[in-house]
Parts: C-alpha cells; sequence; structure tokens
C-alpha cells in the first residue's frame, strides 16, 4: 500500500537575518537608521519627505507618547477591536521596561500605532495622517532595505543551512528579502510582499492603472529606488494586514461575478453602463472595471501574498525567526489549519508560553513542538 505523503513546510521571519547579521536588523537597529538616514546627504526625499528633519522630529513626538500608551492614558482613545487588540499587546510588551525605555527599543511598526493614537487625540484626519504613514512607511522600508546590503545576506548562509532550506517543500516568509530565492533557486511565498516586485498602483500594465483614472499618471518613479514602490506591506495590526491581503481576491471575485452578469444580462449591462459616468470615482471606476473584465476576462488585480497557500497548508510546519509579538492573523490561520504537527524554534524561553496562547488549538492536540 502506498503510504500518504507528508508536505514539509517552513515559515520564516526576521530572526534569520538577525542569525547572520546581528547588528543590522533588529528592531534597535532597524529604527536608528531610520533616524540616521534623515540626516544622509543622498537620502531619497523626492521619494519620502521634503525636508527629512521633520520625520526625525516627529519621531521624538511619537516617542515621548509611548510611556502615556503604557499608562493607558490613551485606552479611552483606541478604536475598534483591531486598534485596542494592538494597544494590548503594546502594553503586554513594553510595560516592564517602561522605566528604561528607550526610542529604538520600540518596534517600528507599534510607532504607527502611536501615530494613530496620536492623531485621533489631536483630530489629525486624513489625507493627512495618511500621507504622515506612508511617508513612515517608506522611510521603513528604505531602512530595511540598508542600501542593498540585506539581500547579500545569503553570501553568509552554511552549507548546512541550506541544506536544511532545501529539506522543505514550501517555504513561506514574512520578509521582504531575496535572500531565500538567491541561496535554493526555487519560489519562496512572500506573504507580505517582497522588495522586487511593485505595488499595482506603480505598474503601467497593471488592471489598476488601465481604469480611467489611472493614478501612476501623476506618479514619477525613480527607478533608482524601486523597491520603494514595492508591494510591502507594513502596518502595525495583524487585522490590517489581513484586510489588505484580502482586498485584492475578494475586489477579483465582485468584479468577476459583475462582469459575467454585464455579459449575459441587459438590465444589468444598461445600469452598469449608466455608472461610468457618475460623479462618485469609486462608482466609476467600478463600473470601467467591469466593462473592461467583460471584455479580457484575463485581467486581474494582482494579488501577490499568497495568504491563501498558507491557509491551506498541511502535512508538518517549522517556524524559525518569527516573533509571537507581531502578525497575529498569521498565528490565527495556523492556529486553524489541518496541519499534524507545529515546531517553533523560540528566541526566549518566554516565548513558548506565548505561541502556546496564539495556538491554543494545536497546543490541545499536542502537536506543538518547542
Amino acid at each position: 500500500m502506498t503510504g500518504v505523503i507528508k508536505i514539509t513546510n517552513l515559515l520564516v521571519g526576521n530572526g534569520i537575518n538577525i542569525q547572520f547579521d546581528k547588528s543590522s536588523y533588529t528592531t534597535q537597529q532597524i529604527v536608528l537608521r531610520v533616524l540616521k538616514n534623515c540626516d544622509r546627504e543622498d537620502f531619497p526625499a523626492h521619494i519620502i519627505v521634503n525636508y527629512p528633519y521633520l520625520m526625525k522630529n516627529y519621531f521624538g513626538k511619537l516617542y515621548l507618547e509611548a510611556r502615556e500608551i503604557i499608562k493607558e492614558k490613551y485606552d479611552t482613545i483606541a478604536f475598534g477591536t483591531a486598534e485596542k487588540s494592538s494597544l494590548k499587546a503594546f502594553k503586554e510588551r513594553y510595560t516592564k521596561d517602561i522605566a528604561t525605555l528607550r526610542m529604538t527599543d520600540i518596534g517600528f511598526e507599534d510607532y504607527y500605532l502611536i501615530h494613530d493614537l496620536v492623531s485621533r487625540k489631536l483630530s489629525i484626519q486624513n489625507p493627512d495622517r495618511f500621507y504622515v504613514r506612508e511617508a513612515m512607511k517608506v522611510a521603513y522600508l528604505f531602512a530595511i532595505y540598508n542600501d542593498g546590503k540585506l539581500n547579500l545576506l545569503h553570501n553568509q548562509y552554511t552549507s548546512r543551512f541550506q541544506q536544511y532550506l532545501n529539506s522543505f517543500d514550501c517555504i513561506f516568509t514574512t520578509n521582504y528579502d531575496s535572500n531565500i530565492e538567491s541561496s535554493i533557486g526555487n519560489d519562496v511565498y512572500h506573504i507580505h510582499g517582497q522588495f522586487d516586485k511593485k505595488s499595482e498602483v506603480y505598474q503601467a500594465d497593471s488592471f489598476r492603472n488601465q481604469l480611467p483614472d489611472r493614478p501612476i499618471d501623476d506618479i514619477l518613479i525613480d527607478e533608482s529606488y524601486y523597491y520603494l514602490y514595492s508591494n510591502a506591506l507594513t502596518t502595525h495590526c495583524g487585522e490590517y494586514k489581513e484586510f489588505q491581503l484580502k482586498q485584492y481576491s475578494l475586489a477579483n471575485d465582485a468584479v468577476e461575478k459583475m462582469s459575467i452578469a454585464y455579459n449575459n444580462d441587459e438590465k444589468m449591462r444598461t445600469e452598469i453602463d449608466s455608472w461610468v459616468n457618475d460623479n462618485n470615482k469609486l462608482t466609476a471606476n467600478m463600473g470601467c472595471g467591469i466593462q473592461l473584465k467583460a471584455t479580457h476576462p484575463e485581467l486581474n488585480f494582482s494579488d501577490d501574498y499568497h495568504f491563501d497557500e498558507l491557509k491551506n497548508i498541511n502535512g508538518n510546519l517549522e517556524i524559525l525567526g518569527l516573533s509571537p509579538w507581531n502578525d497575529f492573523h498569521i498565528f490565527e490561520v495556523i492556529n486553524d489549519s489541518s496541519i499534524e504537527s507545529c515546531t517553533y524554534y523560540f528566541f526566549d524561553e518566554g516565548e513558548t508560553k506565548r505561541i502556546k496562547d496564539l495556538l491554543p488549538k494545536l497546543n490541545a492536540k499536542g502537536i506543538l513542538i518547542f
């Protein structure tokens, strides 16, 4: 009788980058580099912010609010379950260090939470709140990329580690770099995007840029900083990331169904044709998108995040270098998966309790290995 073939999966995070360069990719060093980069003569101000010192000053102001957040001064300001969950995790993570908390001790994505809370406290609305967050994001990506040094870490991989990587059928990563691909020569599933894939907004031939308002027409892209236009996702909340991960597939499903109706229902076709001239830009774009899809069914909004592949894993899973303080949506998916075993490699013994809390179903089944 032929046995069942078990699929072996690996999920990696930033910990493997720290393993091969302990001085450049820790939380402290990335935040410090964000601040130092603001003083560089070659800082890409034309992409991030015209006056870099403003960003540096802003991070200082956000840092000053961190202790107020830990002291529960912002508890009534947090809005919605997702933000409240992030706030709770923030306090759990930093309360014990409040007396010695430094600016670089706070993870960069946690600064998004502080930004959102402070913006709400000061009644700073969109688009200003959005523009500031986007500038923070691009400055963060610039710091992580580290002038290309990040993508050279695979040169430090040992042959034993390469053998370890090659032993898996599927490899998932929350990192944006291409080190594993360069090492093993095979594709890797990037859950949160990657530096070498542009966001759809910045792709001239994308479905999004075939709609009438073509956002790319208002953007001057500097290809020497291509990675700053990537589809990399970064935010303080796993639920927000999950929403962004799902929005493309949801949009594709909706447009697909509407385009079929457009081609087969005359009444629906007349209705959708009327949307194209609507004063509401979203409605007009939807109408144009459905018309375009009806004529060119091969068109789709690009979804390069591979979240569905992670949801559908089976067999065995090993997790290496992934912090239990971030990306809770990933742990929720793993907890609900049909895997047969999960091995978690921890950096600190205290992480094991938190992982048991994040993966209660797997823990109850007795298939968690540390």
